[in-house]
């Protein structure tokens, strides 16, 4: 920002660049939940969870599965706002159309698919979330035409197992809401529904690297821990929970933003 005078101040270059962003702005509002819980901050580290995890109903509960639409209205907006820088960095790292047919884990609203498809007309497309949240993805994929070319799956990937059929699976922001024992679980699923020559590809932020980044794994340590659940792992991390759960291949993609998108790529 530039002062305009003594009270006022007007954007300037980034600042318009910001305002053009309609998923960016949504989620600086959005912090507004966070911030508040930081008011407190030792209170939080106390409680591990704050005001913020009722945004996450998944998080707080057992049976996720029974969310009914008003549940999951506002977090999968948000998630269906931020999704196209983060599906553009993803995908430019990795070339999807080299396969047959795409599933997203965890797939919200289906903006990632929704991107996939754009730059892979010839791949079959899938999804898989929680039931209320597939009413959403159904409705917004079949606005965009999509519906003959998708698969929409309704369960939930922590206890149940993942349709097949997919050579190519992607977790795009959902390991880290997870603690060990849920990411391990949905890697498990994962390596189930692919076939041998299939694919994992994880695009997610991810801490505590070689050269860690303070702001960002503060940021990420301290958002997760308002959430309640879930944190943001290394790359060393998530590769021994994939060899753990039958991945014998990884390597990491480079992306444009690694502070906000990591990748990693991983065959059976």
């Amino acid at each position: 920002m530039q002062p305009l005078d003594a009270e006022r101040y007007v954007l300037g270059p980034q600042g318009a660049a910001l305002l053009g962003s309609a998923g960016l702005m949504e989620m600086i509002a959005h912090h507004e939940r966070l911030y508040a819980d930081l008011q407190d901050g030792p209170g939080l580290l106390r409680r591990r969870a704050g005001g913020l995890a009722a945004y996450w109903p998944y998080a707080v509960t057992e049976q996720p599965g029974e969310a009914s639409p008003a549940d999951v209205a506002a977090y999968s907006a948000l998630m269906a706002a931020t999704q196209p820088a983060v599906a553009a960095d993803l995908l430019d790292a990795y070339p999807v159309a080299r396969h047959r047919r795409l599933m997203d884990v965890g797939g919200g609203e289906g903006a990632f698919l929704e991107a996939a498809g754009a730059r892979a007309p010839a791949l079959r497309l899938a999804l898989f979330d929680l039931p209320a949240v597939t009413e959403r993805a159904r409705a917004r994929l079949g606005a965009r035409g999509l519906l003959e070319r998708t698969e929409i799956h309704a369960g939930d990937f922590l206890a149940e197992p993942l349709p097949r059929g997919a050579d190519l699976i992607t977790l795009v922001r959902i390991l880290h809401d997870h603690d060990d024992a849920g990411a391990a679980a949905i890697l498990r699923n994962v390596r189930a529904a692919l076939p041998d020559d299939g694919a994992l590809l994880i695009g997610e932020p991810m801490g505590g690297d070689k050269r860690p980044d303070r702001v960002g794994d503060v940021y990420f340590a301290f958002y997760l821990l308002a959430m309640g659940r879930g944190r943001a792992r290394s790359p060393g991390e998530l590769t021994a929970l994939l060899h753990a759960a039958g991945f014998s291949r990884v390597r990491r993609l480079r992306t444009r933003t690694p502070f906000l998108l990591s990748a990693l790529l991983a065959h059976p």
